[in-house]
């Protein structure tokens, strides 16, 4: 695996899926820093950042999830723009990129190709959002299904099923938590295993990618700094 692959699938092992019904917990901005442990290869640092935009250039109820990995000799961010109305998340913009040795690339996505399908950062809220209340939540119901584009705005198709609730204890501190095991229909072998926190939705605590019966790599939360939605709302551009 290049390392170029092995930046986008450190992202993309955080950054997937929407999902369910029912009521939706507001907002709240973080940091959250994690250390990904990867089989074979130098741990990395992860840094998620939720923080709600509210200037002239983006009325109303819109926020932004940004991620970042890095490693010894490479990185990689990525960046989801989205509103919020009432039960609805609409994508509005996404962007990433990495770098190898200082050789990279930039990929885009705009707002009339986000129409249809989410963005992975937009997806990652809104599972994390509804998980809690999601109806697949039993082995004798069916796997949720989903469609969200990647960086390249190619669609891809995910199942999930919720399978546990409770506290999750972390680096960070000990929190209320969801697991959601999801996996590529036709690659039933894997599975990518996300906990989040129950009550602030976009909070990522744990994530496991299992391969046949066996863990390759796994995310821990380390470092968590929550703030009030008005004290974020007018600082980035």
């Amino acid at each position: 695996m290049s390392y170029r692959t092995l930046i986008f699938k450190t992202l993309a092992v955080l950054l997937l899926i929407a999902a369910s019904t029912l009521a939706l917990a507001a907002p709240t901005p973080f940091i959250a820093h994690y250390r990904l442990d990867i089989s074979g290869w130098p741990d990395a640092t992860i840094t998620h950042r939720l923080s709600r935009l509210g200037n002239d250039s983006h009325p109303g109820d819109v926020w932004e999830s940004a991620m970042s990995a890095s490693l010894k000799v490479a990185s990689g961010e990525e960046r989801g723009r989205f509103q919020l109305d009432a039960d609805r998340v609409q994508a509005l913009d996404y962007t990433s990129a990495y770098s190898l040795v200082g050789i990279g690339d930039e990929y885009h996505l705009d707002r009339s190709q986000l129409q249809s399908l989410p963005d992975r950062q937009t997806a990652l809220f809104e599972l994390s959002q509804k998980a809690t209340a999601a109806r697949c939540a039993s082995p004798q119901v069916s796997p949720c299904e989903l469609d969200y584009q990647n960086h390249r705005g190619k669609t891809e198709t995910l199942y999930y099923r919720v399978t546990e609730h409770g506290d999750t204890t972390t680096p960070a501190g000990t929190f209320p938590g969801v697991t959601v095991d999801t996996w590529d229909p036709e690659k039933r072998e894997r599975h990518l295993y996300f906990t989040f926190h129950r009550d602030i939705p976009g909070l990522l605590l744990k994530m496991r990618y299992v391969r046949e019966d066996e863990e390759r790599s796994h995310l821990t939360l380390t470092d968590l700094t929550l703030s009030k939605p008005d004290e974020t709302a007018n600082e980035r551009p």
